[in-house]
């Protein structure tokens, strides 16, 4: 796979002042705008994401830390073993994908990673050099096999990857005609001395008009009334795996 870098950070945060005013507002205007949301507003972003440690991460010293590139699929079975699945066997629908959506994913982790207090991540473009050099079989190599090949080339004891298999922009010309944005992916924290998993988290998320969950406003508010596009939708499940990872 050929990697096309590009120095340019993405931005994908854009967090409005609503939350923030309804707070100072009168019991009775948050009310009324709170009801005002539910029947008028665009669309909302609720989170369904997963997080769990893998085994006690206490002793885990970040020593030199690396992203590697994201991967597009998942076992067909949805076993859970995606680490341990061949790289040829990983499955994906191309109308359910977009071609650079493995890319946009990896940034996004990598500046969650730059933006950790004491986290120094391997730079990007080092990752990218030594993952093309690495030898790769997509028959016999599991996305577990490359995170300790490219670990161990660039002298890390730690990798984060990722899958994805889910990536589409929303379509239709108007708001009401809407089908928003959905993105599903999953992240891994991988050690590289002895293969294991040590922590991984799943966002799965798909953008709906409010009124179908009114439980979403409270995510709606801190992220601004609009429909997000894929890569903002993907953008803000970054920054909320992120606020559970234990590095």
């Amino acid at each position: 796979m050929k990697w096309r870098h590009k120095e340019k950070k993405v931005n994908h945060t854009r967090k409005g002042n609503l939350g923030m005013n309804l707070k100072r507002a009168s019991p009775w205007v948050t009310s009324a705008v709170w009801t005002a949301l539910w029947l008028l507003v665009d669309g909302y972003m609720p989170c369904r994401l997963t997080a769990q440690p893998q085994t006690d991460l206490t002793s885990v010293r970040v020593e030199k830390i690396a992203v590697m590139p994201f991967l597009k699929g998942k076992p067909d079975s949805d076993t859970g073993e995606t680490l341990n699945c061949p790289i040829c066997e990983l499955y994906f629908s191309k109308e359910r994908i977009s071609s650079d959506a493995d890319q946009i994913l990896t940034r996004y982790v990598q500046e969650a990673l730059e933006n950790r207090p004491g986290v120094k991540p391997i730079p990007l473009e080092k990752m990218i050099e030594a993952y093309e050099r690495i030898s790769k079989d997509e028959a016999k190599d599991t996305p577990r096999t490359l995170a300790t090949r490219l670990g161990k080339a660039l002298g890390a004891n730690l990798i984060i990857t990722g899958t994805v298999w889910r990536f589409r922009d929303r379509v239709g010309d108007t708001p009401g005609d809407y089908s928003g944005a959905s993105v599903a992916f999953s992240v891994y924290l991988i050690d590289v001395a002895s293969g294991r998993t040590l922590w991984k988290a799943k966002f799965d998320e798909t953008q709906r008009p409010v009124s179908e969950n009114i439980s979403g406003v409270k995510g709606l508010l801190r992220r601004g009334v609009k429909w997000l596009s894929a890569s903002e939708l993907a953008g803000y499940g970054v920054e909320e795996i992120f606020k559970k990872s234990p590095l």
